[in-house]
C-alpha cells in the first residue's frame, strides 16, 4: 500500500471550550469537502491536526475553519516527517489471558523490516498451513496499523514505510478471534519498536523558479543557502530564466514571501515532491520539538 504525500500540517484547537462542539462539526466538513486533507480530531484535547500535500493545501482548509468563525488557535507550519526501523526483526509473541472461565489466546510470529521510503506500509501473510486460520488474518494487520497510529513520537512524525510478514502463529479453536489476534500483532510490534532503532526521513522537493535573468544569481545563491542543490537553468521566452533545483521541504516553508523580497516582479515557482532522505543523527538543526513548546495565535473569524 504506496502512501500518499501529506507534507505539511498544522494543528489547531478552538480557543473557547463552548465552540468544541462547532470546530469538530468544521473538521467533519473539512474532511467533506477535501478528500484530500488528512484531518483527525483529539477527543482528549479537543485539538485537530490537519496534513495537507503543500501548504496552498492547508491555507485553504483554514480557511475552511475560519469562515465557520470560530476562534482558534494555531500552532507553526510543520513539514511532516517520517519514522522507520532500521533494520529487520523477528518477534515470536503469545497473548493468553483467562477471566474466569473464558479466555484469550493468541500468537503471531511477525518479520518487521523497513521499506523503501515514500512507499508506506505493507503487510503480508506468509504463513505455512494453518497455524493463523484466514479469519483471523486481518486482525492482525488490523493490530500492527493501530500501533503504528499510536506510537507516533511526535506530532509532526508519522511511522511509516515498514513491512510486516506474518510468518507463524498458533490459535486455540475456543479462545481466539481476529480481536485476539489484534491485540497480539498490536503488542508484538510496540515491542519492535522498543527493541530496534528508528531512523528519520524528511521530504526533498523539486523546485522550480521563473524569473527576470537580472534576478537568477540572487534566487540561485538564496537557493544554495537553503542546502538546495542547483539541477540547471535555461532561458525562457524573452528575458525569463528558469532555475531548477531539489531541496528539502524543511528549507522551504514560506518560500513565496521569500521570493517576492529576492525577485519582486514577475517571478513564480512550482515546487513538487521528490523523494525521502534519511536525516543524519548528527544533523545540526534536527527537526524535532517538543510538542509542548508549540508556538500558538490568533486566528480571528
Amino acid at each position: 500500500m504506496k502512501t500518499d504525500h501529506n507534507l505539511v500540517q498544522l494543528c489547531l484547537r478552538p480557543r473557547s471550550h463552548q465552540d468544541r462542539a462547532k470546530f469538530v462539526m468544521a473538521i467533519r466538513s473539512l474532511r467533506e469537502q477535501s478528500p484530500s486533507i488528512d484531518a483527525s480530531i483529539n477527543p482528549a484535547t479537543g485539538g485537530a491536526v490537519i496534513r495537507a500535500a503543500s501548504e496552498a493545501e492547508l491555507r485553504l482548509a483554514l480557511d475552511l475553519i475560519v469562515r465557520s468563525r470560530i476562534d482558534v488557535e494555531m500552532g507553526p507550519l510543520q513539514v511532516v516527517h517520517r519514522m522507520s526501523v532500521t533494520n529487520s526483526v523477528e518477534i515470536d509473541y503469545t497473548h493468553k489471558k483467562h477471566i474466569g472461565a473464558e479466555g484469550e489466546f493468541a500468537r503471531v510470529k511477525l518479520i518487521v523490516s523497513p521499506n523503501e521510503a515514500g512507499q508506506g506500509f505493507r503487510f503480508d501473510p506468509n504463513i505455512i498451513g494453518n497455524t493463523v486460520p484466514d479469519v483471523y488474518i486481518p486482525g492482525v494487520e488490523k493490530g500492527v496499523l493501530s500501533a503504528i497510529q499510536s506510537s507516533e513520537p511526535a506530532d509532526f512524525t508519522a511511522v511509516a514505510d515498514i513491512k510486516v510478514v506474518l510468518v507463524d502463529g498458533a490459535f486455540h479453536e475456543i479462545d481466539s478471534s481476529a480481536s485476539t489476534f489484534e491485540i497480539a500483532s498490536r503488542a508484538a510490534f510496540l515491542e519492535v519498536l522498543r527493541m530496534t532503532s528508528l531512523a528519520l526521513f524528511e521530504p526533498v522537493m523539486m523546485v522550480e523558479v521563473v524569473a527576470q535573468k537580472d534576478h537568477a544569481a540572487a534566487i540561485i545563491e538564496d537557493l544554495k543557502s537553503r542546502n538546495g542543490r542547483i539541477q540547471g537553468q535555461q532561458g525562457t521566452r524573452g528575458d525569463h530564466v528558469l532555475i531548477a533545483a531539489i531541496v528539502s521541504l524543511e528549507n522551504m516553508l514560506d518560500y513565496e514571501n521569500a521570493l517576492d523580497v529576492i525577485a519582486p516582479g514577475h517571478s513564480k515557482y512550482t515546487m513538487q515532491f521528490d523523494h525521502y532522505v534519511q536525516v543524519s543523527p548528527e544533523h545540526p538543526d534536527p527537526p524535532f520539538r517538543p510538542a509542548a513548546a508549540m508556538r500558538l495565535v490568533s486566528v480571528d473569524p
